[in-house]
Parts: structure tokens; C-alpha cells; sequence
């Protein structure tokens, strides 16, 4: 086969692949015509709403609605112009659902027509269910409750100890929101020395749960004593990130007590079933920590209160113990004063007697003798009789009194004892006696401890103190310890 020239050769690809080249114009109304008539009135569509943001200048929103099929992210989107006009009509429709609001990360079924415009497809919107919404967040409530109670989890926070004074709160919401400055503000009113440590999280829309989630392993490795995870009012999709089962799980396993404030009064979230308490509101997380810490604080000055009356009635008792115990000594030294100065005049009234007897049976043999013998040798012997009596009766009456003085400076040395063992002297003299409050007396500064209270009596009045410091010394032979 000879081979075709090159006119030849674009003659035969003319013929051979004929093929129509389009306008983009052209092109344009070829997609918008067959948009219309794949879509040719308006469809409902459902899908996970996101990138939601504040109307423009014009008065037009826009978002995208995104199907997913994994966490890893959306594997369809298409996108949604919200008109003004259409918008406000939306509006007025949702203020007989309060429960309900577009917000990122929620699942949303709106009505719409397809378009093709600028480039692309995307759906102008004109009405939303609600409906569909919240009873898809109900469902999804209602699956996490479930898996929750099979898995044993609603009460694990609840079985943990609820310190008496926490006061090392760590705080998860979003930072400078009214829901934190209303804790923050509630805590510093109290006057108690409260230590926040403040974990900021996003509350709402897409990414909540994985930062309520950061926020809060980050506030249990702070050595808090409980953690409180609150939230502002808003609508029921406002409070889904509260909802969800990752973040449940998360506060249900936490190593500290979890308070929550999630919304308004009416509202109950996934996160108020699993938590320690649920509070009505995030003020009212804060009120309860301060009534805590205020109950303990009135327990504690309770208490103080009833030791210090029993250690002043502990005092008195003492008191009255040692006044009753001196007196008792008192009075037996005197009665043994009495019975020593008894037993002294009866021993001098017997010595006197052993004299005078002796010398009557002295002077009676005398004058036998006297009539046994002659009259003149009689007088010699009667004169030197005379004077021996006399040495004797002079020894008797020494001896007699040496023995009056000898017994009555016994007397003396034993009143002398007597009165000085007179606790009442002792105390007159300058000393003071040192008791515990139950009584016992301290005579050695090792015997007391730092902190013990110790009641001092003087000779006029007591006075209680408390060990602060102790400094024994050692003990020396012949030296009183007191």
C-alpha cells in the first residue's frame, strides 16, 4: 500500500473521527438542561452540615452538606446556598422549634432545588426538617445510653468520693464564654482560696468532642479534685457534642469526681446521665462546690469549738481536783502536828513522873538507913546521901531536859516538813504547779509534747497555755527535776 500524503492524511481524519466541539456557553446549557431534567422540581436531601457561617452582606448563607462513610472525613459534599429571602421564611419556621438550630457536625434533612450555576452544582435551599434532626439525635441518644449501661458505665463516676473541700477545680468550656465567667465568677465571690485550672474546648459544631475530649485529659494530669464540664444554654442540636459517646466514655472513667452544667434547666445531655452530678446550670456547678467547701469549713469550727469546751471543762475539774487534794494535805499535816505535840507531852509528863518516883524511893531508903545507924555518922552519911540525891536529882532534871528540848525540836523539824510539803506555801512562795488538762502534774520537760495544752495554778489564779517548743536538759544527781 503506497502511502497517503499529508492532505490525504487530514482528508481521512476528517472523515473518519468526526467530533462536535462545544462553546463553554454551550456547554453550560447543556448541564443546566440536563440538571432540570434529572432535578426537575425541587428534592429533599439529607447530609452532615458543615462549614456553616453568618449571613453576608446580602443577607445569603452558605454551607455544605457532606456524607460520610468513617471518622476519617466526608466522601461526598455538595454545596447549599441559603437566599435571603428563603432564609428569613426559615427563620420564622424555626421559632416554633426551639429545641432546633443549624449548627455545624449535626445531620440535617432540607429541601431544595438543583442548580447548576457559576461552575458548578449545588442546591438552593427553601424549607429543613426538624424533625428528621432531633429524632436522629434522640435515636443516636438513646444507642449511646444503651451501650453505656451494658458496659457498666453510668454510675463509675458516680462511686467516687466527692472531696470534703475541693478546692482545685479544673474547669472544661469554651474560654471567656458567659458559662465560664459565670463559675469563675461564683468561685471568687465565695472568699474561699479556690485554685481554677481552666481547659479551653470548643462546646459546639464540628471538632467539640475531640477538644471537650484534649480539655479534659489535660485538666486530670493537673492534680485536680474535681472537674467541672459546663456549657451556656442553647438549642437542642446546640448541646449534640454533649451527646456522644467517646466523650461519655471519657467522663465516665475519670480518676476525679465530674460535675456538669450542660444548658438550661430543662436540658439533659449523655454527659449529665455518666457524670458524678448533674447541676441545672453551669452557676449552679460552682454554688455546690462553694456550699462544700463552706459545710466543711462550719464542721470544722464545730468541732474546734466542742474541744475547746471540753478542755476548759477539763481545766475546771483539775482545778477543783488540785484545790480539793491540797486542802486534804493540809489537813492531815495538822492532824499529825496535833498527835505528835500529844505524844510529846505525854512523853515529858513520864519523865517527870520517873524523877519524882526515884527520888521518893531514894529518900525513903535514906531515911531507913538513917535509923539503922549512929546519930553523928548518921548526919555525915545523911549529908553525903543529901548530895548524891542532889547530883541525882540535878542528872534527872538535865536528862529531862535535854529530852523536852531533843523532842520538842523533833516537833519542830517534823511541823517545819509538814509545812513546807503545803502546796498553798509553795505557791505563796513564788512556785507554780503544771498540769495536763487531765490532771496529772508535768515535772520533767521531756514528759510534754509540742502542741499539748498545759494548765499552770498560782497562788492567786491559772493560767492554760500550749508547748511550743522543748528543750529537756539532763537530769543531775541532787538536783529536783521539777
Amino acid at each position: 500500500m503506497e502511502p497517503m500524503s499529508q492532505a490525504e492524511q487530514v482528508s481521512f481524519f476528517t472523515e473518519e473521527v468526526p467530533e462536535r466541539t462545544y462553546g463553554v456557553g454551550e456547554l453550560a446549557a447543556g448541564i443546566t438542561k440536563a440538571v432540570s431534567a434529572a432535578f426537575p422540581a425541587e428534592i429533599w436531601v439529607r447530609g452532615e452540615l458543615n462549614g456553616l457561617k453568618a449571613a453576608n452582606a446580602s443577607g445569603h448563607v452558605y454551607f455544605s452538606l457532606s456524607e460520610r462513610n468513617s471518622r476519617r472525613g466526608p466522601t461526598t459534599s455538595v454545596g447549599v446556598a441559603l437566599f435571603r429571602a428563603e432564609r428569613l421564611k426559615v427563620e420564622r419556621f424555626l421559632r416554633d422549634w426551639p429545641g432546633f438550630a443549624l449548627v455545624d457536625g449535626i445531620e440535617v434533612r432540607i429541601r431544595g432545588r438543583v442548580q447548576y450555576a457559576y461552575g458548578r452544582v449545588s442546591l438552593v435551599m427553601s424549607a429543613v426538617d426538624p424533625v428528621h434532626t432531633l429524632g436522629r439525635l434522640a435515636a443516636d441518644r438513646d444507642r449511646v445510653l444503651r451501650r453505656l449501661h451494658d458496659d457498666g458505665l453510668m454510675e463509675a463516676n458516680a462511686r467516687l468520693a466527692l472531696p470534703a473541700v475541693p478546692l482545685r477545680v479544673g474547669l472544661v468550656t469554651s474560654a471567656g464564654s458567659a458559662a465560664c465567667e459565670d463559675v469563675l465568677a461564683e468561685l471568687r465571690s465565695s472568699g474561699f482560696a479556690f485554685r481554677v485550672v481552666l481547659a479551653d474546648a470548643r462546646v459546639q459544631g464540628t471538632g467539640a468532642e475531640a477538644s471537650l475530649l484534649r480539655s479534659l485529659r489535660a485538666v486530670s494530669q493537673r492534680g485536680v479534685d474535681v472537674v467541672l464540664v459546663v456549657r451556656g444554654g442553647g438549642a437542642r442540636t446546640d448541646l449534640a457534642a454533649f451527646d456522644g459517646e467517646r466523650l461519655a466514655r471519657a467522663v465516665a472513667a475519670m480518676p476525679v469526681p465530674v460535675l456538669s452544667g450542660v444548658g438550661h434547666e430543662i436540658d439533659t445531655s449523655v454527659v449529665d446521665e455518666v457524670a458524678h452530678t448533674a447541676c441545672k446550670t453551669p452557676t449552679a456547678c460552682a454554688g455546690l462546690l462553694v456550699e462544700r467547701v463552706a459545710g466543711s469549713l462550719q464542721r470544722s469550727e464545730a468541732a474546734w469549738t466542742a474541744v475547746v469546751r471540753a478542755s476548759r471543762a477539763g481545766v475546771v475539774a483539775s482545778a477543783a481536783g488540785s484545790e480539793r487534794r491540797s486542802a486534804s494535805v493540809a489537813e492531815r499535816t495538822r492532824t499529825a502536828l496535833r498527835a505528835a505535840e500529844g505524844r510529846l507531852d505525854a512523853r515529858a509528863g513520864g519523865v517527870a513522873l520517873q524523877a519524882r518516883s526515884r527520888m521518893a524511893a531514894e529518900s525513903a531508903r535514906l531515911h531507913a538507913a538513917a535509923r539503922r545507924l549512929e546519930p553523928r555518922r548518921l548526919d555525915a552519911r545523911l549529908t553525903r546521901l543529901d548530895a548524891g540525891v542532889a547530883a541525882v536529882v540535878l542528872r534527872l532534871g538535865r536528862a529531862a531536859s535535854r529530852a523536852t528540848v531533843s523532842a520538842e525540836a523533833r516537833v519542830e523539824s517534823a511541823a517545819a516538813r509538814a509545812r513546807a510539803a503545803d502546796p498553798a506555801r509553795a505557791l505563796a512562795r513564788g512556785w507554780t504547779l503544771t498540769r495536763r488538762l487531765d490532771g496529772r502534774l508535768v515535772r520533767r520537760a521531756d514528759e510534754v509534747t509540742p502542741g499539748e495544752a498545759l494548765v499552770t495554778t498560782f497562788a492567786q489564779g491559772r493560767a492554760t497555755s500550749t508547748v511550743t517548743e522543748v528543750a529537756a536538759t539532763a537530769h543531775q544527781p541532787g538536783v529536783d527535776a521539777r
